[in-house]
């Protein structure tokens, strides 16, 4: 089933990389690095981070891949339909969804419990006991209080939920910085070489792999990515790219923290740490490289950020992915709906509960939904990782924006470490993570829930049942033109023919364009105005470009008066002017911009286009072209129209768009730049072309 993507790209290259690498690094670094440390040494945490981190670049690099061939809503989703069909995607799905709702969950009891630390007394009025934690209306009250507020803004957009991602990552980036310098600078290696082996399984080995069992936990994030990408505005190949620098961040991130709180603490003082009621080994570090204990609470700010960066990246993970599965109609269609601020407000609701649900349980019994959670997540990046390989030996001509080299080494090894690490958790053993019996009945139950969906959904909506979603998406902005270097295979030979194409900024006209010009095989000419400018009036190519935006440039040149002034403008517009003619004498031609319909008036075969969107569409084409922000990218945009506008107006004494110039005048917007694209096609051919006039360039 095709249709148009419901979602807004609102979401750039930073956005994306925010959400990915705050919802990895969390908070597990402040209250773990202790565990990790007195587990295996310094070099045995080293290793195991490595290991982890090796093992999730290689199912990144699967992720990568597939997201930029398949960015649609739902990753996994999407990944093992394609590749395995319906019940192989819903089995997948189902175990991520598990990742990411109760990852989001834990963090609505993790966050009260950090409060206390920074505010001791702020447990009040003790309510019971589960799982030998004491629950208090206090921090049931917070957890649900804040739970509310990220479902909100998470409700509101994604953009909105990026903005705050941005904010809190900066400071536990800055938190985390303060750490690393301080322990460089007043640390001794001496507190390194002391401990740097440790072995509390039994023997050294066991004690990386007992680390190397906590990495997947650590490094869950990456995957939200894929989750979002129908609302990321931003090159389908860079996104792969993204995805890869966001892992790659995340283990150095973690290699730091571990050098830094071995660099200043000898094992003595890590033990010590640890066997004291708080046992923030992080916090305790930074006290002791700055001398203060006001710094550890500037830490522990940092780590609580990091608490709402992952859940609010994990509650946007977890609701794409019901939205997938709800649009597929593999759980109630409700869940594959969008609200009026275009996101899947059933799904972030449903999430949004189960966060609400947490903080009454306390985080004793919640240890025991994340550690499920993490095999959860673990079996998803194995069942991704097997549709990479099935998809590369099934569809090796399906288009790949992002192609990961050797890709039949990098799908083995993914597929051997994600099954390594899901053995982890099964096999019990001394080095081993194995899930304890209560974990077991967390996944039981959660495993009973998704046959039920499966089933019942089969019977109500029968042969809809896993229904294949398609979307067929926009040529994303930054993609367009490379898809029409491919295309330069035919030659036309017919009646002569102009079609000059005028647009606003960020409206898709160059591309559009280059696609017309390229389906015929005939010339395209944009920038090359310039260069043929340059070679006429024998002026630094920087002025020329200068003046080709903006009216009234002067520029100095030497006479045997000394130096004099011209106005640059006018010299570039009468050189264009004879540039553009002779353009549409030699031959057939597609001419953009520099208000050619206008100098070929008096052609009787020229076909004068005019292309433009709304603003809000053009702005976010400029985001992704650019890689900017919203804010700089609508300054550019306006900033180019009013050049543009006074440039035109300056030429032809009309406005831009003018209907009575224009033959036809066209919203991108409307049908897409492809279909665009092939509307003009088909009018240029009616009007001008016969099937025999295009000949392959060959012949």
């Amino acid at each position: 089933m095709e249709q148009n993507s419901k979602f807004d790209k609102v979401m750039g290259s930073w956005d994306i990389l925010v959400i990915a690498f705050g919802a990895m690094i969390g908070w597990g670094w402040v209250i773990n690095s202790g565990d990790w440390i007195t587990t295996s040494g310094f070099m045995g945490s080293i290793i195991a981070m490595l290991i982890g981190g090796l093992m999730v670049f290689f199912v990144g690099l699967t992720y990568a891949e597939l997201t930029s061939a398949m960015p649609q809503c739902g990753g996994e989703h999407v990944f093992s339909y394609r590749a395995m069909g319906p019940t192989g995607s819903f089995v997948c799905t189902w175990m991520i969804i598990l990742g990411y709702v109760a990852t989001a969950a834990f963090e609505a009891t993790a966050l009260p419990t950090v409060i206390t630390y920074l505010f001791p007394k702020f447990n009040q009025v003790y309510l019971y006991t589960i799982a030998g934690k004491d629950i208090y209306l206090t921090t049931i009250l917070l957890g649900v209080g804040v739970a509310i507020l990220i479902t909100l803004i998470n409700i509101k957009g994604a953009k909105t939920a990026a903005v705050l991602q941005t904010i809190l990552t900066a400071i536990i980036a800055i938190a985390g910085i303060l750490l690393v310098v301080g322990s460089a600078i007043n640390g001794d290696s001496g507190n390194v070489t002391g401990q740097m082996w440790q072995a509390s399984t039994g023997n050294t080995l066991g004690s990386v792999f007992k680390v190397a069992c906590m990495t997947p936990f650590l490094f869950i994030g990456f995957d939200v990515i894929p989750q979002a990408a129908e609302e990321i505005n931003v090159p389908y190949k860079k996104i792969g790219k993204i995805m890869l620098l966001s892992i790659f961040l995340a283990v150095a991130w973690y290699l730091l923290i571990i050098f830094a709180v071995c660099y200043i603490m000898p094992g003595s003082a890590i033990a010590k740490e640890m066997a004291s009621q708080n046992g923030l080994v992080s916090a305790k570090a930074i006290e002791i490289a700055f001398h203060t204990p006001l710094m550890g609470k500037v830490l522990i700010i940092g780590g609580l950020c990091g608490i709402i960066t992952s859940w609010n990246s994990f509650l946007m993970g977890g609701s794409r992915a019901l939205y997938s599965m709800g649009e597929s109609l593999m759980i109630p269609k409700m869940f594959g709906k969008l609200g009026k601020n275009k996101t899947p407000e059933a799904a972030i609701i449903l999430c949004g509960i189960a966060c609400c649900i947490a903080p009454f349980f306390g985080r004793g019994v919640l240890v025991w939904l994340v550690d499920a959670a993490s095999f959860g997540c673990v079996i998803a990046y194995m069942f991704v990782s097997i549709s990479f390989c099935i998809l590369r030996k099934t569809k090796p001509d399906m288009d790949r924006p992002y192609k990961a080299k050797a890709g039949k080494f990098v799908g083995v090894m993914a597929v051997a470490m994600a099954a390594f690490m899901t053995l982890l958790y099964i096999i019990p053993a001394s080095f081993s993570a194995a899930l304890v019996w209560q974990e077991w009945i967390v996944v039981g139950a959660w495993l009973a829930l998704g046959v039920f969906f499966y089933f019942y959904s089969k019977s109500k909506y029968g042969a809809e049942f896993g229904r294949d979603i398609f979307i067929v998406s926009e040529t994303s902005t930054a993609d367009a033109a490379d898809k029409t270097a491919e295309q330069q295979t035919k030659k036309y030979t017919g009646k002569h023919f102009v079609v000059t194409v005028g647009c606003e900024y960020g409206s898709g006209g160059p591309e559009i364009a280059k696609m017309v010009a390229d389906h015929f095989g005939i010339e395209y000419y944009d920038r090359d105005l310039v260069d043929k400018v340059v070679e006429r009036i024998g002026v630094a190519k920087g002025l020329v470009e200068e003046a080709d935006t903006k009216i009234g440039v002067r520029y100095g040149f030497d006479t045997s008066y000394g130096v004099r002034y011209a106005n640059l403008s006018n010299r570039v517009i009468d050189a264009q002017f004879q540039a553009i003619r002779d353009f549409a004498e030699k031959s057939s031609c597609v001419i953009v911009g520099r208000s050619s319909d206008y100098i070929l008036r008096d052609r009787d075969d020229v076909l004068n286009v005019f292309v433009y969107a709304p603003e809000k569409a053009e702005v976010a084409a400029v985001m992704a072209k650019e890689g900017m922000n919203e804010r700089k990218a609508t300054a550019k945009w306006e900033e180019v129209e009013k050049a543009q506008h006074a440039r035109h107006a300056y030429i032809t004494g009309k406005k831009r768009g003018d209907r009575h110039t224009r033959n036809i005048l066209i919203d991108s917007s409307l049908l897409g730049w492809e279909k665009t694209a092939e509307l003009i096609i088909d009018i240029v051919e009616q009007k001008y072309v016969a099937a025999e006039d295009i000949v392959d360039a060959a012949v």
